[in-house]
């Protein structure tokens, strides 16, 4: 297949994230990447990982599973092959990027449970300036079902706010970071965006911007969606006593610098990431 393995990110893209702290690049991947992973990620529905969740407690189904990289041959050479990891490396302003984390959210049809108000950083294990976030949909996506939606410029702030479980809507009890605003009550008094896009575009943000999703109200449009998590120079790992772990043993300590074998750097490319499936 003529995958692409590059991408032209303008000096004005750059310009944007810095300034609304997200970016939506057009195209990114095309149609070929973007079978292989339309059928990767059925692939991982049939067979979840150890950190996959269903949800169907408020009706509908919301999907989810992480590290798809570390067992799927085509969500392993997307890192190895794709612009993905360069164009975050650009982004960040970094000479490096490592990757951090893949995770798959799907929300199927008649699935009215919106994703919660948050902001990505408080949830990982990873500190720093340089980390920023790439979300990938499969399907054509919109506020019907389930286009992420922004507080423009609310990473400028530089506020840590305490993470919100995704299936209770409760806040994590997490004193050392500031309560949630009630941005979902008070919409008006909120610069709040989104985009609508296609298969192969690519939303990039910073992981302290604010946003949220609603719900997938459609009848018939499913809603497949990957997230990529990359690091530059400046971040480091940390343990927190909440959020999700990474799916193996990180060998790691707060305070140590990424570039192990689960977090290995994917630009520039040194040589091939592990294949963890083959041990």
């Amino acid at each position: 297949m003529a995958r692409n393995t590059k991408y032209n990110l303008r000096d004005e893209d750059i310009e944007t994230y810095y300034r609304e702290g997200v970016v939506c690049l057009r195209g990114v991947l095309n149609h070929d990447w973007i079978k292989q992973l339309q059928d990767a990620v059925e692939e991982v529905l049939a067979n979840p990982g150890p950190q996959a969740r269903a949800d169907e407690s408020k009706g509908g189904r919301n999907l989810y599973d992480t590290f798809m990289w570390t067992r799927n041959e085509t969500f392993w050479q997307l890192q190895c092959e794709s612009p993905l990891p360069a164009v975050t490396a650009k982004l960040m302003r970094s000479s490096v990027s490592h990757l951090l984390a893949d995770v798959l959210f799907a929300k199927e049809p008649n699935t009215p449970v919106p994703t919660p108000w948050h902001q990505d950083q408080p949830y990982g294990w990873y500190n720093g300036s340089q980390t920023i976030s790439c979300w990938l949909p499969l399907d054509p996506v919109d506020l019907s079902s389930g286009a992420l939606e922004y507080v423009r410029g609310s990473f400028r702030d530089n506020v840590w706010y305490r993470p919100v479980g995704f299936a209770t809507g409760e806040e994590a009890n997490a004193v050392e970071f500031q309560p949630m605003p009630e941005i979902e009550k008070n919409r008006d008094k909120y610069d709040i965006f989104h985009f609508d896009m296609e298969p192969g575009d690519l939303l990039i943000h910073h992981l302290l911007i604010l946003h949220g999703a609603p719900g997938n109200d459609t009848s018939s449009t499913r809603r497949r969606a990957i997230a990529f998590r990359y690091s530059g120079d400046d971040a480091t790992y940390v343990e927190r006593k909440f959020g999700p772990k990474p799916i193996f043993p990180s060998g790691l300590k707060d305070g140590d610098k990424f570039g192990t074998d689960l977090f290995p750097q994917v630009w520039p490319r040194t040589g091939l990431l592990r294949r963890f499936w083959e041990n």
